[in-house]
């Protein structure tokens, strides 16, 4: 029963939220840099809705819109760069998790004199602007928790930095913003939530704050995705995804990741490829790795994913489950496997290295702890 939890985020839950951003903004700077994506933000109007609030309440604002998926350590030091040269106050991220780690990022290296490739890991804490986040997908949690992932180019190392400084003061979730995301999208960003969920109940460091809101981000993911795939504009939906993501992100903060999602980095720090569909293509190997020190949790999984587990002993519930959640990435079109995504068999050393070497603390938080040789093999179990 020990543990800890600190979360000093305020979180603006609601449709029709975003309007207000400016009210909140004004409360901790006069001037402010707006990180986002390259076009998905300005397309869909969010960007003006962001800056015409602003403006109303008499903040100034700097436009950053260079942020690809899966953020790059040099492209956040040139967002460094021009928060500085324009003496901004406060760092609001606009878009999906790339836009919000970014916006952490900047925040936090804006006072420090090297590249911020210098600071994956945990960070003391030290003087960062204050942060605003407005999520515009249901994907990463980065709204509710103090993470922020970044890939360095040069070492293909995608890690996160988080840092007590590094939450946002204040996260806008606004379901009203997720209408128009792609189905692609909404599917690669929707199972992510999934797995933030699932790895914080599988983890080792699950913990009685935790294992609630895994368990509820989980069914919500699953009785949602689907509906928000296939009928993106339906308000409900997206709200529900909205809220699972926000309360899975709160999990990971809690208890952490495990072993997919060290196995997923390593595709996306190479390839660039989608991060949920990375997660998707080596979930299923790994749950069957994990059956025979984790078979009453995923038989728990079973049950959520709507398999009737009656009469089953818990290995078989797990095997049913693993099936089930097969056909469930199948119904949203995600990869089941890594060659789905164009990987082959030469690049799993180089992959598992990769993983073993910078995710090491999720090797050992997954219930049954991984080493170098059971990443080779999960990796060419999910070919």
């Amino acid at each position: 029963m020990d543990f800890s939890f600190y979360m000093p985020a305020q979180l603006i839950f609601g449709r029709g939220k975003a309007r207000e951003t400016g009210s909140y903004v004004k409360t901790l700077g006069k001037k402010a840099l707006i990180v986002t994506g390259r076009s998905s933000a300005k397309k869909a109007g969010y960007l003006d809705l962001i800056t015409k609030s602003l403006e109303k309440e008499g903040v100034d604002w700097v436009l950053f819109d260079e942020i690809e998926p899966n953020p790059l350590t040099t492209t956040i030091d040139k967002g460094i760069s021009l928060a500085r040269e324009n003496k901004v106050d406060v760092v609001i991220g606009l878009g999906g998790g790339s836009a919000m780690d970014s916006a952490k990022c900047i925040a936090f290296g804006v006072n420090k004199e090297d590249s911020i490739a210098n600071y994956f890991g945990a960070q003391p804490a030290g003087e960062v602007l204050p942060i605003v986040l407005i999520t515009t997908t249901a994907g990463t949690g980065s709204e509710a928790n103090n993470y922020a992932v970044m890939t360095n180019p040069e070492t293909h190392v995608k890690r996160a930095l988080s840092s007590p400084n590094t939450y946002a003061r204040i996260s806008i979730i606004d379901p009203e913003l997720m209408l128009t995301v792609p189905k692609k999208v909404t599917a690669s960003t929707g199972i992510d939530v999934f797995f933030h969920s699932f790895e914080s109940y599988f983890s080792k460091r699950c913990q009685p704050l935790s294992k609630p809101l895994s368990l509820e981000g989980m069914r919500l993911v699953v009785e949602n995705l689907k509906g928000a795939y296939e009928d993106g504009n339906n308000i409900e939906y997206r709200e529900r995804m909205a809220w699972a993501n926000t309360i899975a992100g709160i999990a990971i903060n809690l208890a952490g990741n495990c072993g997919i999602h060290a196995l997923g980095h390593p595709l996306s720090a190479y390839y660039d490829l989608p991060h949920g569909e990375t997660l998707a293509s080596v979930s299923l190997a790994f749950m069957r790795f994990s059956i025979p020190e984790a078979a009453d949790k995923l038989a728990e999984v079973a049950r959520i994913l709507g398999v009737n587990t009656e009469g089953l002993s818990a290995r078989q519930a797990a095997e049913k489950g693993i099936e089930a959640f097969e056909a469930f990435l199948k119904s949203v079109n995600l990869p089941t496997k890594i060659s789905d995504l164009g990987i082959t068999e030469d690049s799993i050393e180089k992959l598992a290295q990769n993983a073993y070497e910078n995710s090491y603390h999720n090797f050992k938080s997954s219930p049954r702890e991984m080493t170098l040789e059971d990443a080779i093999n999960i990796y060419k179990e999910s070919l």
